[in-house]
């Protein structure tokens, strides 16, 4: 019969970063032993290279406007450098290679140096593990059956520190493994230690031919290990577990089906990989990689939509149109959608354009009349308010000047939606530069009462 694990009858928790055990304990608090020196400033920008060749798009749309160009689907991902998960990736590989971090394979062969990491790994579990009974802590690791991933980490001084590892047994003949103690110091935390130390333990998994990896996590961890990609659901047969680990009161058992066909210690540039085939396979069935060039509308006085660059192979007619419930692009609600090529026939009837452009020119004057409206009549100038940065925080700067310049022009405001954006607009620049409970934001806020009544 296979051995059963007794699990002790404490009710155990555990502090989490992010990491588990069989009672798939986690744990982080302050490494009292081991002061580190900051990170290392990373580079600003880096590109990842993918982890094999990409092929190109066989039939890619070409540009077939004046001035457009294309651009390389390497350049529509950009530098790798600003996604989080790659940076931490970068940043440990590098530091991996330079030999400041180390991660090994210890087991308890009763060599002198095996037994040290042990009790390095024994003391920062029992460290970031409160709640786990010191005895349970010391017999798992430092049982002949359990082997451990640990993190070592290099002081300037020469100095290896045990700052982290997992403890877990192998089933070699079951195909799996059960992780018991998963951990890293407190100030190693938040820098991507526990993504890391979970990649090595299943690149290990993977080379003992083990094809799952389980554990029982507390309520801590079980947030960690899905990010680390277990599941809840069990899909391992239970005749290749059930009596090799035992479940208990509050926890969870969590799986992990490894992939041999995956590097985990280098995720990132599968991902890469990936991005990329699927922007080349786009490139063959949509214009996304088509820069056209921009458009001056104020020269060109309005632009019909079907002739904006970009637009042209779209036809109107198959755009979805609006539910009843959102009403039309004109703002008015109708049993019977209009397609969007019906609703912009429809805004470019003068007689209607004609009609709309004097009621917004009635709404504006009761607008501009309005005993709060004085602070908007014209553009903020920084000189005579102040307000010295206001165009620096303010990016879309909106008054009422400009938009009489706007429904002046004839060709701005096609709809009561454009009109009531900008109106909005210039209330949010108010409150967003000044602040909740200002003068001015409350200005802002009784003229908003006052135009959306109207409109």
């Amino acid at each position: 019969m296979p051995s059963k694990r007794k699990h002790p009858s404490t009710k155990q928790t555990a502090k989490t970063e992010q990491a588990g055990g069989p009672h798939a304990s986690v744990g982080f608090k302050t490494e009292a032993d081991a002061k580190t020196p900051p990170p290392e400033e990373e580079e600003e920008d880096f590109r990842v290279e993918p982890s094999c060749a990409v092929p190109r798009a066989r039939n890619p749309i070409e540009p077939d406007y004046p001035g457009a160009y294309t651009m390389t689907s390497e350049d529509m991902i950009g530098t790798d450098s600003h996604l989080a998960y790659v940076s931490r990736w970068h940043r440990m590989r590098e530091e991996e290679r330079r030999g400041s971090v180390t991660f090994r394979v210890v087991t308890n062969d009763g060599s002198r140096p095996a037994l040290v990491q042990l009790l390095g790994l024994k003391n920062v579990f029992v460290r970031q593990l409160p709640n786990m009974p010191r005895p349970y802590v010391v017999r798992l690791v430092f049982d002949r059956k359990h082997e451990s991933v640990i993190m070592v980490k290099k002081l300037p001084s020469g100095e290896e520190v045990v700052m982290g590892g997992c403890c877990y047994r192998p089933f070699g003949e079951q195909g799996f493994a059960e992780i018991a103690f998963l951990a890293i110091s407190h100030s190693e935390q938040v820098r991507g230690y526990g993504t890391r130390l979970m990649a090595h333990t299943k690149e290990r998994a993977k080379a003992l031919k083990l094809t799952h990896l389980l554990t029982c996590a507390d309520n801590n961890a079980v947030a960690y290990f899905k990010k680390q990609g277990f599941s809840k659901i069990i899909t391992l047969p239970p005749e290749r577990w059930q009596g090799y680990i035992k479940d208990y009161e509050g926890i969870v058992l969590m799986e992990c089906a490894l992939n041999f066909k995956v590097d985990y210690l280098n995720i990132p540039p599968l991902l890469k990989a990936q991005k990329l085939c699927l922007l080349e396979k786009l490139r063959e069935v949509s214009r996304s990689h088509i820069v056209y060039p921009g458009i001056d509308v104020k020269k060109m006085k309005g632009i019909r939509i079907e002739d904006i660059p970009g637009l042209r192979h779209v036809d109107l007619d198959k755009v979805p149109p609006p539910t009843a419930a959102h009403g039309t692009r004109s703002g008015v609600a109708s049993a019977k959608p209009l397609t969007a090529a019906a609703a912009i026939a429809r805004e470019r009837d003068p007689v209607q354009l004609a009609a709309l452009h004097k009621e917004l020119q009635q709404i504006l004057n009761q607008i501009k009349s309005h005993s709060s409206a004085w602070p908007f009549l014209e553009p903020v100038n920084p000189e005579e308010t102040g307000a010295y940065n206001y165009y620096e925080i303010i990016k879309n700067p909106m008054d009422l000047r400009t938009i009489q310049e706007r429904l002046d022009s004839g060709w701005y405001y096609v709809n009561r939606d454009i009109f009531l954006a900008d109106l909005n607009r210039m209330v949010k620049n108010a409150i967003d530069y000044n602040g909740p409970g200002h003068y001015i934001s409350e200005l802002a806020l009784s003229l908003q009462r006052f135009y959306s009544s109207k409109l």
